[in-house]
């Protein structure tokens, strides 16, 4: 039979990713900057599925909960430019709070994740947003991602409602998705939204320290 060539292989349906730019990376690549995620949320509501859906493009069925705090490194490519991200996974679990809050204080950005078909889970946002707010940094990328809408089709039937995530993000002035990190919907786009915002941050903060050094240089020479 006729040889397959590379664009016509076969795509296998954990192959989400295969021809996203973002995750155009060469092995060695040596990053330009590095960016740290804390993601949040209830116990349960796959945070770490998102994560691994992520990294490795691949769904498990069953994981542990997270105890204390896992650590990811994922490489990514904005236009061009390598950008390492520190993602952050964190337990949910109540006990755990304490520890999951020091991890984002010193986040670039942070993904709260609720299960949509968990109405308590989307209760809670708003204790995890009042934790953020007290911790994070004012300029801390937000996010709130709905998880898991391969489990109900019908947005209707749903215990939480499109409309209602995406209110409550506006209420709080951040970014919303919907995911499913089994089937890979909207995982890539709700990262490369995230680093997008914070390189842009990154970008006008480097640009302002450079004004501020290049015009502290010209009053030293007016000094002279």
């Amino acid at each position: 039979g006729q040889e397959l060539g590379a664009r016509q292989q076969p795509v296998g349906a954990n192959s989400v990713f295969q021809h996203s730019e973002l995750m155009n990376v060469a092995p060695n690549a040596v990053p330009d900057r590095m960016f740290k995620i804390a993601f949040i949320g209830d116990s349960g509501v796959g945070k770490t599925s998102f994560i691994q859906r992520f990294c490795t493009d691949n769904f498990k069925d069953t994981f542990a909960a997270t105890i204390g705090v896992d650590l990811q490194v994922k490489l990514i490519n904005i236009e061009n430019r390598i950008v390492a991200l520190q993602l952050w996974d964190t337990a949910g679990q109540e006990r755990f709070r304490s520890i999951t809050k020091q991890y984002f204080r010193k986040s670039d950005g942070v993904i709260l994740v609720y299960d949509v078909t968990s109405e308590i889970t989307f209760r809670n946002v708003r204790a995890w947003m009042t934790s953020v707010r007290e911790s994070a940094e004012d300029d801390c990328v937000l996010a709130l991602v709905g998880n898991k809408t391969d489990l109900c089709d019908d947005d209707e039937k749903r215990p939480v409602k499109y409309k209602d995530g995406a209110k409550l993000a506006d209420e709080y002035g951040c970014l919303f998705f919907e995911s499913s990190a089994r089937l890979g919907t909207s995982i890539v786009e709700t990262m490369e939204a995230i680093a997008r915002l914070m390189q842009e941050k990154d970008d006008k903060q480097r640009k302002g320290e450079n004004l501020v050094d290049i015009s502290s240089k010209k009053k030293k020479r007016g000094c002279c």
